[in-house]
């Protein structure tokens, strides 16, 4: 399963009837669906795919500066692991892995990207300005993720800290970009670099233990709607945007 990063083709702003749109559970509970239950590239079966097992991640860099992509990288999955409980860690060999992050040049026709890629992938590749891909068992229970970003492309375009950010956090599951659920990393058409609150909330609900990889519509729907339920009365949807905005990746947004 691939999914990609592209130019934004246009802006979205917050509409006038306030910013606070995103915390209204309907809207959570329907952007859930939009970006878990869908494909990118791909038509798939409309089930709920996580992670069950930890993160070991082998990190590859073979253009830029070698020392922020790590950093980056690892902030990340550290603000990823504390929000959706999933163990991570660093490993120093490909085999051991079951996270690829390749900081690639532009031009690697025959490359690691190639080594590392479904043909489908490699084929996106060169129509994204990054790229993302996992791969999930019967159970839908997602076994590897791979994450390729051409530094110099990703660089020109100021998308770097993106493409870390949207890439690595889709490997986690929600899939699917939407073109209407906004502030969420989860879309090609608006400018948001770090997670958002309504993505804060989105990966909770992927990883709360009441949802099981394999679940159906019908079947998440319930505990979806359960789960907001509890999350509004005892305010983790309203001070979600405080909470996301923990994370050292959102000084970068001040300088």
């Amino acid at each position: 399963l691939v999914a990609g990063l592209s130019a934004p083709a246009m802006t979205m702003t917050g509409s006038t009837d306030g910013a606070l749109h995103w915390q209204n559970k309907r809207y959570i509970e329907n952007g859930f669906y939009d970006v878990a239950l869908n494909g990118e590239y791909e038509r798939l079966q409309p089930v709920i795919r996580k992670w069950v097992q930890p993160l070991r991640i082998w990190f590859y860099s073979e253009a830029g500066d070698r020392a922020q992509q790590q950093w980056l990288l690892s902030t990340h999955f550290q603000q990823l692991s504390k929000i959706t409980g999933l163990p991570t860690e660093f490993v120093p060999n490909r085999d051991q892995a079951n996270v690829r992050v390749l900081f690639t040049s532009n031009h690697d026709p025959n490359g690691i990207a190639a080594r590392e890629l479904s043909p489908t992938g490699l084929r996106e590749l060169g129509r994204s300005v990054c790229l993302g891909q996992i791969r999930f068992n019967r159970r839908a229970e997602i076994i590897r993720g791979t994450v390729v970003i051409p530094v110099k492309r990703a660089e020109s375009r100021g998308k770097l800290v993106p493409c870390v950010v949207e890439e690595v956090t889709q490997m986690l599951g929600l899939i699917n970009d939407s073109r209407h659920l906004h502030p969420t990393v989860f879309s090609d058409v608006t400018n948001d670099e770090f997670l958002t609150g309504l993505d804060f909330l989105l990966l909770k609900l992927l990883y709360s233990p009441e949802l099981s990889t394999g679940m159906t519509y019908a079947q998440a729907s319930p505990v979806i709607r359960r789960q907001l339920d509890i999350w509004e009365r005892k305010g983790l949807i309203h001070s979600a945007s405080e909470m996301v905005a923990e994370s050292p990746l959102y000084a970068l947004s001040m300088r």
